[in-house]
């Protein structure tokens, strides 16, 4: 088995931080130096680079472990796709949602020694793989004003979702939307009302720790979709609170399916992201795919 380690030089500094010599260091005190490749992205476009480059390479048993976080990793999966490689993660965003579907008490870089390879899903979204959560509406708009902060100062991480969560309460907007949804069991429904926010969730955490889907699994088939339809105004903060901690399922104005696939689509253009990358459409088509990656598993 080959890794390599790719670090994300854009990934916000966590506990999980660890310098391509530290890496190296410990390999090399095992005597397992031979095990790996450590490389730190430089310029906008070298990720690619060297992703491409190790999977053309010769080398057996490929994995990619990268260090970065919800982007990188989402950059990583879409570029491995179709390749014999499995893909892991040592959370060192800002926001490290997808990294709790994992387990990483007391991580060190001595866990990665040994790897266990299993598949996970990815959601197609519009041409694209989401490893994580796809959504749109208040979310989205909250994402971006915390991408504005984090511009003007990046040492504010996990604050700048905090700080643009309040910003976006005193402007609500909602999307007038059209939804068609086939449902685990294949039924088809539709939905139309206006809808502060939408989520196509393959993992249940997004937005720096917010928990849309409790009860979301990456390895078992099914999109959950969750949607908040319009509410009066005094309810905001409080269903903010409950979608934060995974606590709205018994909410009135919250609905969620586990789905095979579906449709949103609008007359006007709405905001959304997929893993963090915004964009702007006005129709999103999305379908599960199950086991579509080989994920590494890191054996403690």
């Amino acid at each position: 088995m080959t890794k390599l380690f790719l670090i994300s030089s854009t990934a916000g500094a966590t506990e999980y931080h660890f310098s391509k010599k530290q890496i190296e260091d410990i390999y090399k005190k095992y005597g397992r130096e031979d095990e790996i490749i450590v490389k730190e992205t430089r310029y906008r476009g070298h990720l690619e680079e060297i992703v491409r480059a190790f999977l053309a390479s010769s080398y057996q048993d490929k994995v990619i472990i990268t260090l970065g976080g919800d982007g990188t990793i989402s950059e990583v999966v879409n570029l491995c796709l179709g390749h014999d490689v499995a893909v892991g993660l040592i959370p060192t965003g800002t926001g490290n949602d997808f990294a709790k579907n994992f387990d990483y008490k007391d991580f060190k870089i001595e866990d990665t020694f040994d790897i266990s390879i299993r598949p996970i899903d990815l959601i197609r979204v519009n041409g694209k793989y989401c490893v994580n959560v796809t959504s749109l509406g208040f979310d989205t708009e909250v994402l971006q004003t915390a991408y504005d902060y984090l511009n003007k100062d990046k040492s504010l991480g996990k604050r700048a979702y905090l700080k643009a969560v309040s910003d976006r309460v005193k402007n609500l907007t909602y999307q007038d939307l059209s939804i068609n949804l086939t449902l685990e069991d294949s039924t088809k429904i539709e939905l139309k009302d206006e809808f502060l926010v939408s989520a196509i969730c393959n993992g249940g955490y997004y937005g720096s720790g917010f928990n849309p889907a409790p009860d979301a699994k990456i390895d078992d088939g099914i999109i959950n979709f969750v949607t908040t339809r319009k509410f009066p105004k005094w309810q905001l903060l409080l269903l903010i609170l409950k979608y934060k901690k995974g606590k709205h399922q018994s909410s009135k104005y919250l609905d969620e399916f586990k789905v095979l696939a579906g449709k949103i689509y609008s007359k006007k253009q709405f905001i959304g992201n997929i893993d963090g990358e915004i964009f702007m459409d006005n129709i999103i088509n999305f379908k599960i795919v199950g086991k579509a990656i080989n994920w590494a598993y890191f054996v403690k």
